[in-house]
């Protein structure tokens, strides 16, 4: 963007250098004053078609400046960059690797959410995919323990308006959990309650950024209380 503001800007030194100069010459002084006289004649005969005033009033402007140096200094060095830009941005776009992927048809898993009443997450619905739940009301067991956690995005987001979230996560798994409520409480394995009043809550167990078998947990909730706990 540099670039193309100091183009501009030396693009306007030469132009207002040709124009000075233009009005400098006498001669060119009066070519200018000739074509512009012209133009006064159209305007005042009321012509709206092209005709010979208005050729001849814009060949008298192409000649004056096609004659100036620095006018044409600056045509050229427009047509320079104009070259130069283009076979930039050609070479940029051959820099492009096309990956051919194979061509496999994709398989889509769907699920009707469950809006209303207390509903039990575990292994058999969700597997090892990360769990995304909507609702609007109940109270959730997200159970954690009988799935295989490996990796470290492992992510499981809640968003929900009244009710109770509880998430069961194995001893041997880190977890950090991100958590606001307007109005709720948070208990984190074992710990203190912290009451959330249109709060957001933030807390990771101590060896979570070294682990390698962890998980990620957000619950966004109105009205509602979150507990995280460890069998």
């Amino acid at each position: 963007m540099r670039k193309v503001q100091f183009f501009i800007l030396i693009e306007t030194i030469i132009f207002m250098m040709a124009f000075f100069d233009i009005l400098a010459n006498e001669g060119a002084r009066a070519i200018l004053l000739f074509s512009v006289i012209l133009l006064l004649i159209r305007h005042l005969i009321g012509s709206k078609e092209i005709d010979f005033l208005l050729i001849s009033a814009g060949s008298l402007f192409f000649l004056v400046f096609m004659l100036n140096p620095y006018f044409i200094l600056g045509m050229l060095l427009i047509s320079v960059y104009m070259i130069v830009n283009f076979f930039s941005r050609y070479e940029k776009k051959n820099q492009y690797t096309h990956i051919i992927l194979d061509d496999q048809p994709l398989e889509a898993q769907k699920e009707k959410s469950q809006w209303f009443g207390n509903q039990i997450h575990g292994k058999d619905q969700y597997g090892f995919e990360d769990i995304n739940i909507i609702r609007l009301f109940g109270n959730d067991i997200i159970d954690l323990d009988e799935g295989v956690l490996v990796g470290r995005d492992n992510i499981v987001v809640i968003r929900k308006t009244f009710g109770r979230t509880k998430i069961v996560v194995p001893i041997d798994v880190e977890v950090s959990l991100s958590a606001s409520s307007l109005y709720g409480r948070v208990q984190f394995l074992n710990l203190s309650f912290w009451d959330l009043r249109n709060e957001s809550f933030s807390l990771s167990s101590p060896g979570y950024k070294e682990s390698h078998k962890r998980v990620k947990i957000v619950v966004n909730c109105l009205f509602g209380d979150v507990e995280v706990i460890r069998v």
